[in-house]
């Protein structure tokens, strides 16, 4: 399992979430604030798994 540290992004994200669901914000703001999250986390991930296929040797020689 991958671990790797939240980016600033993510953070950013959530907190403005929450920011707006204290403030009662419209369900149109609160679904953007999810689509942030939901995309931040998804660029996050991907930006460690390429970190990782970079960094880390193929364990299987395959032949053809």
């Amino acid at each position: 399992m991958v671990i790797y540290p939240m980016p600033v992004e993510v953070t950013q994200a959530r907190i403005q979430l929450v920011v707006d669901q204290n403030a009662k914000a419209p369900p149109m703001t609160i679904n953007q604030d999810l689509q942030a999250v939901y995309h931040a986390k998804a660029a996050a991930l991907e930006t460690a798994l390429a970190d990782l296929q970079t960094e880390e040797p193929s364990l299987v020689d395959v032949k053809v």
